[in-house]
């Protein structure tokens, strides 16, 4: 096994993010922010797992055809995360918004992201560019509601996806605590559990803000 910190913790990512979701699809079925919050578990379970795939088995990275479906299943993965927190954003601070018009905002972003992707360059960092202005939309989002409905579910939400978009900066800066048994791939891939755990205590204690989403 190839980078077994990432791996393992890649790995232990996915098996929380699938086992949250499923909790949180349980504790509220039915509900809007339960949902929305178990597509975002589903899709970063779904990333990690692919990732471990990839950091493990694929030495040669993108240059093979295996390889490049692999890490393609690893950008999809996070594409859904993104576009289902655009939408969720959107509902959510422009609730004028009809549906259709929404869901073809959320549908050209997502065909954008795609196409730069499957097109043009496939690197984490183009998917980073694709995804932080999601992230930060929901981040914003987030603060609003917590301050409009002073609700420690919606804190916990800012603050998981606050810590989300930390661990992204600290990866693409390639801060690392150990270069090669503990480098920045684990270290976001631990972050993000962290944020994984708060978002799931936010999704669950939150009040759902739109019943359209």
């Amino acid at each position: 096994m190839r980078e077994p910190a990432v791996v393992l913790t890649d790995v232990g990512l996915a098996l929380l993010g699938a086992y949250l979701g499923w909790r949180l699809r349980a504790a509220r079925a039915g509900g809007v922010l339960a949902r929305a919050g178990a597509v975002v578990m589903g899709g970063l379970a779904s990333a990690a797992l692919w990732g471990a795939i990839f950091h493990g088995w694929f030495p040669a990275k993108t240059a093979t055809p295996a390889g490049l479906l692999v890490w393609m299943l690893v950008a999809l993965s996070i594409l859904v995360v993104a576009a289902r927190v655009l939408d969720l954003g959107l509902a959510i601070l422009a609730p004028r918004l009809r549906p259709t018009p929404r869901r073809a905002i959320v549908g050209a972003y997502a065909v954008g992201f795609a196409g730069v992707v499957l097109l043009v360059n496939e690197s984490f960092t183009t998917i980073v560019r694709f995804y932080a202005p999601t992230l930060t939309f929901i981040l914003i989002t987030a603060v609003l509601q917590a301050i409009r409905a002073r609700s420690a579910g919606w804190t916990l939400i800012a603050v998981g996806f606050a810590i989300s978009a930390g661990a992204a900066l600290l990866q693409q800066a390639k801060w690392s605590l150990h270069a090669v048994y503990f480098d920045h791939n684990a270290v976001y891939h631990v972050l993000q559990g962290i944020a994984l755990v708060l978002l799931y205590l936010g999704f669950l204690r939150a009040p759902d803000a739109s019943a359209s989403v």
